[in-house]
């Protein structure tokens, strides 16, 4: 009675039906340790040999003395302390599931038989449940609901058994798609169906907040949309739409002053390390006080054990499993060295923010090889640990007592944001004593200073203007900026470098000084301008970026050809793939075009312009991209307003049977201004032998007859005097300007048969 799934047994959250999922996180690290025992389910490790499995109502060891026997954290606990060596993580990491969830073992254990039950060519009998190791009693109701269980094919049992670590990550689109993979109901698992349903759920609020990113975005609230960008990130910290969003609208300087009131604590376990983010009490203890597990995954938290050893690179675990009380487990401590944890806000996958770091759990003698080397504002110290030690417990101690926050990992310790003066670093190592208490040892003390390190440049802007760049930045208030070149490529922004004759900082850009008090790059060149601040024998490089001067262009001209064009031409320079051309006219710029060789060589270069004065200026096109370009000098033809002098022969009035006498018109075309050195229209006459008369080709070339000062002539007033008389016809007359301005304005002239007086 009661042999049967689907009755209300033993604990109180104990499973009706089969699992159709482990929902474990970590999962596949418990499996890889189990092959590697050579078990074939989980239960193979929880009873001795010889004795049976229970999983009706729970997890329970049959036969012996007791008959049977729940198996529970603390008898896993006595396993692993009677078992030890290759069992000790496998049974350690059980320990930390019954401890996270009362049903996950057993979730886990029948998982796993009735995945080797449906696999088997003769599962369906009781005989084979038996053969692995489950109570004859209860082998028969087994195989008839594993029978009737839902099957899973190799990606469907590959996305349940993932689920649990990408919904731990916080990826959440990545649980989505494992989801895709299985029913909708959950098959009939009732823990399944529940989180499938969360996760259906968070992948909506991340699309509501991704969609009031973009409404914001749109109106121009770049940070709502950065807020809303930043909630679907903590939502689905594997969302690539929210991870770009965030990188596109991030806004320096802006951070979250709560997360400097929060701290990370541990508490050791035989086995295991509780991780918990509490807020910061006024005076820090080492204590448990965790947030809700939900709370830090929405928070976008991901929490990592940091390891080091001198001379290898730090070691960094990812730590996924979540502890019951809240907060984190770490199953598998690496004991004999120094812990430290660390949980990251992140932004779009990415550290968004300093680390909260949790205080020193260190079990050991004391550290030897204790040094330390300082830098901006920072102290990083190496020791070497012995192999027994549980862990250590740094403290540095400055002017002001102790500095909290500082980054302790195996075997070194970084502290940062330190102010100037005397240190003292004492670290502490724990031992376990017999009884299973955690000692400390007497520790060890190393005195250091930290010296003043300029302020660094934190951004670097550069403007060309006038043939110069203008360079401006921010941060390095303290400090000498140098703006260098480095020849073998720039350090890092944020490189922290000393004063050495070996290798020396790089001279101040050698450029002549400009107008505006900007700098002229040498033309031709591509220079990756760099931010130094320097204080004393101590620097710290800064951002940089690209200035190109492309080469000069040379011959260029520019002729006024009709209509409301001209032509431009130029002499093409080396290595130039295009020429960029610049018109500047009525106080406005605008770049006309851009032209390769070919076309250039085959239609040649015209731009629209008006009667206006206009410049034109040439440059090669840059070839760098995102470079700052600056003009190279002399590359600006400048083109006169279209000036015209019109003069027209009105003839006189006819009266009775004779005309009078005929009348110049000069007439003045000027857009804008008038100049002042307009020249002189003289009219000339040239007689001839024969019936033709040939027009004079010179001012000279026949007799002047008329002179119109350029200060006489403006637009719209007409200088009109009369032509004297006295030639003999026949004669040709023709206009031509006099002065320094005559080649500046263009003479319209009429046509030449009316300029022959008969």
């Amino acid at each position: 009675m009661g042999l049967e799934f689907g009755h209300n047994l033993g604990l109180r959250r104990a499973l009706r039906g089969l699992p159709l999922s482990p929902l474990v996180p970590g999962y596949s690290r418990l499996v890889t340790r189990q092959r590697a025992l050579g078990l074939r389910h989980i239960g193979d490790a929880l009873v001795e040999r010889g004795r049976a499995l229970g999983v009706l109502d729970g997890v329970f060891e049959e036969g012996g003395a007791r008959r049977r026997q729940h198996i529970g954290a603390d008898r896993l606990r006595q396993l692993g302390a009677a078992r030890g060596g290759a069992y000790g993580p496998l049974l350690a990491q059980l320990e930390a599931v019954q401890l996270q969830d009362p049903a996950a073992l057993r979730r886990i254990l029948l998982y796993q038989l009735v995945e080797l039950l449906q696999a088997h060519p003769h599962g369906s009998d009781p005989a084979t449940a038996v053969a692995l190791g489950v109570s004859p009693q209860e082998a028969g109701p087994l195989v008839r609901v594993a029978a009737a269980h839902l099957r899973l094919d190799g990606e469907q049992r590959r996305a349940v058994e993932e689920l649990a670590d990408a919904w731990a990550d916080g990826k959440v689109r990545r649980a989505a798609g494992l989801a895709a993979l299985l029913p909708a109901g959950g098959g009939g698992d009732a823990l399944l169906r529940r989180r499938l349903a969360e996760i259906a759920e968070r992948v909506k609020e991340a699309d509501d907040a991704l969609d009031a990113a973009r409404e914001a975005e749109k109106a121009g609230d770049a940070r709502a949309a950065e807020d809303c960008m930043l909630r679907a990130a903590r939502l689905a910290s594997d969302c690539p739409r929210a991870l770009l969003g965030l990188v596109r609208l991030h806004q320096p300087g802006k951070g979250d002053p709560a997360e400097a009131r929060e701290v990370l604590t541990v508490r050791p376990a035989p086995e295991t390390v509780t991780v918990a983010l509490s807020p910061a009490p006024e005076t820090v203890t080492v204590a448990l006080s965790p947030a809700p597990p939900a709370a830090d995954a929405a928070n976008g938290r991901r929490v990592l054990r940091l390891t080091r050893v001198p001379g290898s690179p730090t070691g960094i675990t990812e730590i996924t499993d979540l502890s019951p009380a809240g907060g984190w487990v770490d199953p598998s401590p690496p004991f004999g060295q120094e812990v430290r944890y660390a949980a990251l806000p992140l932004r779009d996958g990415r550290i968004d923010g300093p680390p909260v770091v949790s205080d020193v759990l260190l079990v050991a003698p004391d550290v030897s090889g204790l040094r330390s080397t300082t830098g901006r504002g920072r102290i990083e110290a190496t020791w070497t640990e012995p192999s027994g030690a549980l862990g250590v417990r740094a403290q540095l101690v400055g002017p002001a007592g102790p500095v909290d926050g500082a980054d302790v990992r195996t075997g070194a310790l970084t502290a940062t944001g330190l102010g100037v003066g005397a240190y003292v670093l004492r670290v502490h190592c724990r031992y376990r004593s017999p009884d299973g208490t955690v000692i400390e040892s007497a520790g060890a003390e190393h005195p250091v200073s930290v010296d003043p390190w300029p302020t660094p440049v934190d951004r670097l802007d550069a403007t060309a203007a006038h043939g110069s760049v203008r360079f401006s930045w921010s941060g390095g208030d303290d400090a000498d900026v140098r703006l260098v070149t480095w020849p073998a490529g720039p350090p890092e922004p944020g490189a922290e470098l000393t004063d050495d004759p070996a290798r020396p900082w790089p001279a101040p850009l050698p450029w002549a000084a400009g107008a505006g008090g900007g700098l002229v790059p040498p033309p031709g060149s591509v220079t990756r301008v760099s931010a130094l601040a320097v204080l004393g024998p101590r620097a710290v490089a800064g951002p940089g970026l690209v200035v190109e001067c492309p080469p000069a262009v040379a011959g260029a001209r520019v002729e006024r050809v009709g209509g409301g064009r001209a032509r431009v031409t130029f002499d093409w320079p080396a290595e130039a793939g295009e020429v960029a051309a610049t018109v500047e006219q009525d106080g406005a710029s605008t770049v006309h075009r851009v032209v390769a060789r070919s076309t250039y060589v085959r239609e040649g270069l015209y731009v629209d312009v008006a009667p206006s004065a206009f410049s034109v200026t040439l440059s090669a096109a840059p070839r760098t991209p995102d470079a700052v370009v600056v003009p190279p000098p002399g590359g600006a033809v400048r083109v006169p307003a279209d000036i015209a002098v019109s003069y027209r022969i009105v003839p006189g009035a006819r009266r009775a049977l004779r005309r009078g006498p005929s009348r110049l018109r000069v007439t003045l075309s000027c857009p804008g201004e008038v100049p002042d050195d307009l020249p002189e229209f003289v009219l000339v006459a040239r007689s001839g032998n024969g019936r033709d008369p040939v027009r004079p080709r010179t001012p000279t070339d026949g007799t002047t007859l008329l002179r119109v000062g350029g200060g006489t002539l403006s637009p719209g007033s007409p200088v009109e005097l009369p032509v004297p008389a006295g030639l003999r016809p026949p004669y040709a007359l023709r206009g031509f300007l006099l002065g320094e301005g005559a080649a500046d304005v263009r003479l319209d002239e009429p046509s030449p048969t009316t300029l022959v007086v008969r």
